[in-house]
């Protein structure tokens, strides 16, 4: 029997495998491809064959695939295996989803609890991970002892399981529009013939370091691939509309922000760094 089970392994979901490894834990841990699970096998690591079979290995089971869509298929799959199970949902979703999620899993027999973790996989296991938890707080505190590897800031936000979720939208809002105001500002330098080296050298000078980085990828055209590719943000952004009109919220602006970043995917920037939805806005009428 495994401490914990992780299933889904990109590259969040295998750092939080690696972490919970390197804190001493046994893990089992399964993906519909297998081979991304070699170089956590290799640090002890046990491969499930089947999803099935990751469930029946642990109470724990922590979860982090693509979307929503895909969580439920697995979970569909293999419903039958849940009753006694503890699940933590780190797929990204809504607090509608976290809702619908929850009482799917209770319905099944399995306790839930529901995570976003704010920053990005090479911040799991050090002092700088921020992990957001919602959920039934005698769930949690079971949990916890676990959890408590994968980040120093285990910020557990409440009963309502909608929290985390939520709390994941507020902090990331944000970057969304310093993103169209940085970008729209280079525009600026461009069009009025300033130097981009110049705006860069200032967000240095303000203590804007990833803004600076942002703007030195525009400046060298190169948009290489990272853990927070273009796409993630693209995905976030749609949930945080969706939301807005869910919830009866004025959607206008993350509305126009999930129009651009749809874009930028269908340009064919999915995999690039977010900085790439610079191009799509150079293109604009």
């Amino acid at each position: 029997m495994s401490d914990v089970t992780v299933i889904g392994l990109g590259n969040m979901g295998s750092a939080l495998a690696r972490a919970l490894r390197a804190n001493g834990h046994t893990v089992t841990v399964w993906n519909r491809s297998p081979e991304k699970a070699a170089s956590l096998v290799a640090t002890g690591a046990v491969l499930a064959p089947s999803a099935a079979a990751a469930i029946t290995a642990s109470w724990l089971i922590i979860m982090c695939v693509t979307n929503y869509v895909a969580a439920n298929r697995i979970l569909g799959e293999v419903a039958t295996e849940l009753p006694g199970k503890l699940l933590v949902q780190f797929t990204t979703g809504s607090p509608q989803d976290a809702r619908a999620s929850e009482t799917w899993a209770h319905a099944h027999g399995a306790e839930y609890l529901e995570g976003a973790i704010t920053g990005s996989p090479s911040s799991i296991g050090t002092a700088s991970a921020h992990i957001l938890l919602s959920g039934r707080e005698a769930v949690f505190r079971k949990a916890e002892p676990i959890l408590r590897g994968l980040a120093s800031q285990l910020d557990y936000k409440g009963e309502p399981i909608g929290l985390a979720s939520a709390w994941e939208m507020v902090f990331i809002m944000h970057y969304y529009g310093m993103f169209l105001s940085l970008l729209h500002s280079v525009q600026i330098c461009q069009a009025e013939g300033i130097p981009l080296e110049e705006y860069s050298t200032l967000l240095g000078e303000q203590g804007k370091p990833y803004e600076k980085w942002l703007c030195e990828n525009i400046q060298s055209g190169h948009y290489q691939e990272t853990s927070a590719p273009l796409e993630l943000w693209a995905g976030g952004i749609q949930q945080i509309a969706q939301h807005a009109q869910d919830s009866h919220i004025d959607a206008e602006f993350p509305r126009l922000a999930a129009r651009l970043f749809q874009k930028a995917m269908e340009a064919g920037y999915a995999r690039e760094e977010v900085s790439a939805l610079f191009k799509v806005l150079q293109k604009s009428d």
